[in-house]
Order: structure tokens, then C-alpha cells, then sequence
């Protein structure tokens, strides 16, 4: 056998070809050396310590990137060498090697690799485009600053310690919620229920929470640093905020105001009382300082009807005396609760009006008990109808009258003189949205502690639902504002308790219209068994008495516009004295017309004194009570009702009074202004009422 280079190469043992050709040094035809690929050099080091499998697998890789001219020799697959245990010397003529080019003759694995490498490609770009689901996009201080976005602390964390959310200091670390909506988290303790149960917690709540921005821990710490800068300069404020906001209500008790209406609007905060009926501008403030008062009232009161304070909608809270706390609102001493109703205005403005309510001791002295509606300004004859209506078992008495007219406390000195009489033996409940309470004795069942509206009702249905099986003597029911409140006063009364409710209508003998608006059925409303009494009234300013002018004097003193006012007061009297006589009943009431005495009729004095506002000092109540029988609920129901009026006035009927005719006695008697009697009342007369009037009492015009 010849010895040639080839024979030389396939004598050698397995390993050593194998190395050969790893190397990148293969032998040609004539048994010379190749020269290396021109990128072989950098990976002929240390080949010797890389797996065989590696190294053919690398070596395969590596030509797929050579050039086609590139005369590397590679192994055909169809060829098998011989094993390295074959003896030298054989007589076999050994097979050749194949050093066919690789671009002349690509081996099938090389295709293989080939046909793989696009699926490969595409496979990472699909992962570029449509990231891991669990991927998150991780906020730091680095990142917001290359972005030029740095997160912005603004308004209260509520998760801070004291903060309106009460958290546990784990959560505290790991997530920061704000009151306008930012919502932080850690981004390695995402799931984790120490964050999702804060989530949660503000959503029953009823907070707003934005989508959550991952971040590292130190920037939830940077926001709980803000929260205690926050309060460490707000305290001080809000301390001042509160001291003003009590001042505010004890000037409010102190001049006798109902209301407090406060307006921030165009740069000024408007501050106005509402005494005796009429807005006085008590003080001017700046708008921020107005809508700093606006948040703190909001914050420290009680059954908000949000979670937090939102100008952009109507919202409604209570301030109570008997709140505890070292931020709570105190009231001054005789102001059970003040209502509060916020509105916003049309210009970005923002609008409260605080409804203040007294405890009687407060209107009546602490005999308050013994007080009866006669002490508002009710005449005898209907304070008599009031105390029949009082005695009677079961049915419904329902006060009616506009907005702000006295009837919340008609009704208290009512019930509390009913539980007088009663010795405190029966079992009086009181339901109202919001609850006002007052009454000695009485179980007060309050509705307005809800977040929501929807809720509220909820709420109010299912105590009304359960006032039967309470055992209850006398009901009070706040209003009657729908079917369902309507037909649960109704449901009491036919079941033998006394209520007491109220509503809103234009005169007492309007009571069934109203009750028919609201849907209930005609056939329940007209019994007089069920409805009891109805009874409307308004409230009237008094004149002051040491300042008034009497109203013959008026027209020189004060301006001739007093000469027709004189004319409807007289007109007015004369009628009224003409209808109510009884000597005359049954006859036409103008054929019997008297001169009345206008000797005690006082006008108010427009300048005032020392002892008034602009010639007013309190308020009266002039009113019309009707207890109700068969014949006038039988024309009611016949909707006959001029008829139905002249019977419930008749001295032979029911005897009754209008409240216009009540505000005329107050002014024959001295007490009431004519010019204000009518801005509540109406006029007296008409024209052709005053006129015939004159020609019968042989009066000029």
C-alpha cells in the first residue's frame, strides 16, 4: 500500500480527523493544506475543550455564513468513514473522503439549519411586538427624569396615617392613594392582598382610583413625606379655618338667622344671613378663603352624600351637637344640627346654604313642654282645632306650606306637647331624611347616613317597611315627597296610629289635589276618618313697636304709595268682619259691611332703630287649621270648591279662617306690617272689591 498524504490522514484515529477538520485545515486532492476561512483564526483557540457535538454544531453554523467561494471541504453524509479500529494494512482500498465545495454541493444539513433560521426570526419578532402579559412599565426617579414627566403630589393622600383611609402600615409602604384619583404601587408587590385589599377598601368607599402607576418603593415613600409636609403646614390653617367657621355660626344664633348662605364666586366669597325672613349681608371674605371654609365644613360633617368633596355636583351633608372628636365642628349651644346643601354655580363658583335647627329650649325657654302652637302666633279658635286634632286616635295630620315657613317646628311643639299630655307613656317615632329631632321622649330614626342617594332611599324604605313591627303609638313622618312615602302614612293611619307628616302645597283645602298628584287612589284620601286635619301656614315679620308708624301717618311721613295700601286694609276688614258675622249668616256678606277701626294698623318703619332691622323683630305664623267631616271631603271630592271653601269659613260650617284673613286680625292688632302681610298673603281686595267697599260705606276714593 502507498503511502500518500490521504493514506497518512485516514490512518490516524477518529479523534485526530475529526480535530483536523475542526480546525479548519482540510486536505485537498493532492494532499496539501487548505488555507482557514478568513474567520476560522478566531475560533480555533481552545477548540480542543469545547464537546465534539458543540463543535460540529458551531462548525455547521459557520458555514451557512460562508461565501460561496469560499473552498471549505465538508463531510458528505453519503460517505461513511471507516472506524478507527481498522487495521492499517488492509487490503480494502479505503473510501475516499468527499472535498466537494460547499457552495458546489451543500450538505443536507446545512439546508436543514437553513430552512429554520426564518421561523427563528420571526419568533423574536412577534415577542417584540406583543410583549408578556406580565410585563409592567416600572417608574423610577431615573426613568421620569430622562422623560421629563415627574409625578406630581397634589391634593390629600388618603392613605396616610390619619388620612380618611385607614390602611395598615404594611400597606402603607407598599401603595399611596391621593383624593384625586393617583393611584401608586409598588411594582414588585402588585398582587399582593396588602394592595389589592386598599383598592378595594376605597372603591366601597366610594373614592375614585386612576389606573395604578407602578413605581419603586422610594417614590411611595417620597409621597408620604409630602403627606406629612402637608399636614405639618396645614394644621395650622385648618385650626384657623375651624375657629372661623364656629365664629360664623355663633354670629349666625347671635342675630337669630335661620340660614347662612355662603356664594364663592368671582374672586369674593359673599356671606349672608337669613333673619326674619329676609338676607343680610353679614361679611365679605376672599374666594379662597371662602372655598377653604367650603371644604372644612364638608370635611368635618357627618352623612355626606359623597365620599369626598366634588364641586362639580350637587352635595349634601350634617353638622350635629352631639359629634366627638378633636377636628369635629362645635355647635354653639342651642343648634341641634345645621343641614348643609352645596350647589355649583354657573361661572366655576361654588354655593352653600346651612340650614341651622334650634332645640326648643332655645325657641321657647326650658318650660318648652308645656309650650303650644299658640306661642307661634295660632289664634285661640285654632288653637282649639289643634288640640281636637291632638285627641283624636289614628288618621294622618298633615302641615303643609312652602319652603322655610316654620312647619318642622309646628310639628315639634305638637308632638312635644302631645307626649305632655300623654305623660311620656306612649311610643312616638320620629322618621326624616335628614333628622332634625326634637322631641322629648320620641325614638329619632335617621336616614341620612348613607353614601348615596339610591341608598338612601333604600334605606328609608326598609325602616318604613319595619315602623309596624316597632310597636308604635304616634309616627312622625318627614314628608311626603313620593307614592311609596304617601302610601306608608296612609298604611299607618288605616292601621289606627296618629301621624304626623308634612308637605308642600299652596293652602290646607289643596291637601287632597296634592295627594292625588302623588298617585294615591281617591277613595283612601276623601275619608275623614283618614285624614284627620290639614293644616297651612306662612310665616309673617313682625313690626318692630318701638319704631313703627302708624298707618294714618304713613302716607305723609313715608310717601303716598301707603294711600292704596290704607284702601286694601279697610277693604279687606270689612269683608272679613262682614263673612264671619253670625247674625248674618246665610246673607250676602255685602249688604252687611262695617267701618272698621284701623286705629292700632302700624306700617314699619323703612330706617329702623336700635332695637330691629329695618323695622322688623321676629316672626308670627298666621295659618289655616281644618279638622275635616264627611260633607266637606264629600265636596272635595266632587272637586266643588268654592262650595267646599264656603262651608269650612261659614260661622254655621266648620267656622274656619284663611290665612289671609289670620294676617289681617295680626294687623288690625298691631302686629304685623299690611305691606308684608301681602308679600306673603296677597293682596286684601281687589279693585272692584275696594271700590265697592268705599260706595257702601260712603267712603271717597
Amino acid at each position: 500500500m502507498k503511502s500518500d498524504p490521504e493514506s497518512k490522514f485516514l490512518s490516524q484515529p477518529l479523534i485526530k480527523r475529526l480535530q483536523t477538520m475542526l480546525g479548519r485545515k482540510p486536505l485537498n486532492k493532492n494532499g496539501a493544506k487548505l488555507s482557514a476561512a478568513p474567520d476560522a483564526k478566531k475560533n480555533t483557540t481552545d477548540q480542543t475543550s469545547i464537546p465534539v457535538l458543540d463543535r460540529l454544531e458551531a462548525m455547521l453554523g459557520k458555514t451557512e455564513n460562508t461565501k460561496p467561494e469560499s473552498k471549505v471541504a465538508a463531510v458528505s453524509p453519503q460517505k461513511k468513514l471507516p472506524d478507527h479500529d481498522q487495521p492499517k494494512n488492509s487490503e480494502e482500498k479505503p473510501q475516499q473522503v468527499d472535498v466537494t465545495p460547499v457552495a458546489e454541493k451543500p450538505p443536507v444539513e446545512v439546508v436543514a439549519k437553513t430552512e429554520e433560521k426564518p421561523q427563528q426570526r420571526s419568533a423574536t419578532e412577534n415577542s417584540k411586538t406583543k410583549p408578556p402579559p406580565d410585563t409592567v412599565n416600572i417608574e423610577d426617579e431615573r426613568s421620569l427624569a430622562m422623560g421629563g414627566a415627574a409625578i406630581q403630589f397634589t391634593g390629600q393622600v388618603l392613605t396616610a396615617e390619619g388620612g380618611a383611609l385607614k390602611v395598615p402600615e404594611e400597606s402603607r409602604s407598599l401603595c399611596a392613594l391621593f383624593d384625586n384619583g393617583l393611584w401608586l404601587v409598588s411594582a414588585s408587590h402588585r398582587r399582593s392582598p396588602l394592595v389589592t385589599s386598599v383598592a378595594l377598601m376605597a372603591k366601597r368607599q366610594g373614592y375614585v382610583i386612576d389606573a395604578p402607576r407602578y413605581v419603586t418603593p422610594n417614590i411611595i415613600s417620597q409621597a408620604y413625606l409630602y403627606a406629612d409636609r402637608r399636614m405639618a403646614t396645614s394644621q395650622v390653617d385648618e385650626n384657623a379655618v375651624r375657629r372661623k367657621i364656629v365664629h360664623l355660626l355663633e354670629r349666625a344664633v347671635d342675630t337669630g338667622a335661620n340660614d347662612i348662605h355662603i356664594e364663592a364666586v368671582n374672586n369674593r366669597t359673599r356671606i349672608e344671613f337669613r333673619v326674619d325672613g329676609a338676607l343680610r349681608v353679614w361679611e365679605t371674605w376672599t374666594q379662597r378663603e371662602g372655598e377653604q371654609v367650603l371644604s372644612a365644613i364638608y370635611s368635618h360633617s357627618i352623612g355626606q352624600s359623597g365620599a369626598t368633596a366634588n364641586w362639580q355636583e350637587p352635595q349634601a351633608a350634617m353638622l350635629t351637637a352631639d359629634a366627638r372628636g378633636k377636628d369635629v365642628i362645635a355647635l354653639p349651644k342651642g343648634v341641634i344640627s345645621v343641614r348643609c346643601q352645596w350647589v355649583p354655580l354657573s361661572n366655576e363658583g361654588r354655593y352653600l346654604d346651612m340650614r341651622l335647627q334650634y332645640d326648643s329650649a332655645h325657641l321657647f325657654g326650658e318650660n318648652f313642654i308645656m309650650a303650644d302652637v299658640d306661642s307661634l302666633g295660632f289664634s285661640q279658635e285654632q288653637l282649639k282645632v289643634v288640640q281636637s286634632l291632638r285627641s283624636l286616635p289614628g288618621g294622618i295630620r298633615i302641615f303643609s306650606g312652602p319652603v322655610n315657613q316654620g312647619k318642622t317646628t309646628t310639628l315639634r311643639v305638637c308632638l312635644n306637647r302631645r307626649m305632655a299630655e300623654t305623660n311620656m307613656q306612649v311610643n312616638c317615632l320620629m322618621i326624616e331624611d335628614p333628622p332634625e329631632g326634637g322631641v322629648i321622649g320620641a325614638r329619632q330614626i335617621g336616614v341620612s347616613a348613607s353614601v348615596k342617594d339610591e341608598q338612601r332611599e333604600k334605606t328609608f324604605v326598609e325602616i318604613m317597611r319595619c315602623a309596624l313591627r316597632l310597636d308604635p303609638d304616634i309616627v312622625m313622618l318627614g314628608e311626603i315627597r313620593d307614592l311609596q312615602t304617601a302610601k306608608f302614612a296612609f298604611r299607618l293611619g288605616l292601621t289606627g296610629r296618629q301621624v304626623y307628616t308634612t308637605t308642600h302645597v299652596y293652602a290646607a283645602l289643596a291637601t287632597p289635589k296634592r295627594m292625588r298628584d302623588i298617585g294615591i287612589e281617591p277613595y283612601i284620601i276623601y275619608d275623614h276618618h283618614l285624614i284627620r286635619g290639614m293644616i297651612c301656614q306662612r310665616l309673617l315679620r313682625t313690626v318692630c313697636s318701638h319704631c313703627r308708624v302708624p298707618v294714618a301717618d304713613a302716607t305723609k311721613e313715608l310717601g303716598p304709595q301707603y294711600i292704596d295700601l290704607l284702601r286694601r286694609v279697610r277693604a279687606g276688614l270689612a269683608i272679613m268682619d262682614a263673612r264671619r258675622n253670625k247674625a248674618h249668616a246665610g246673607k250676602p256678606h255685602m249688604e252687611h259691611l262695617t267701618e272698621p277701626d284701623l286705629s292700632n294698623v302700624y306700617v314699619a318703619n323703612p330706617n329702623g332703630c336700635t332695637h330691629c332691622y329695618k323695622g322688623r323683630s321676629g316672626r308670627t305664623i298666621c295659618a289655616e287649621v281644618i279638622e275635616t267631616d264627611a260633607h266637606l271631603m264629600e265636596l272635595l271630592q266632587d272637586n266643588r270648591m268654592e262650595e267646599a271653601e264656603q262651608y269650612w269659613l261659614s260661622p254655621v260650617g266648620l267656622n274656619g279662617i284663611t290665612m289671609l284673613w289670620h294676617g289681617l286680625e295680626k294687623v288690625r292688632n298691631g302686629d304685623v306690617s299690611p305691606d308684608d302681610a301681602e308679600f306673603e298673603l296677597g293682596p286684601f281686595a281687589r279693585e272692584r272689591e275696594i271700590m265697592e267697599v268705599e260706595q257702601r260705606l260712603g267712603l271717597k276714593a
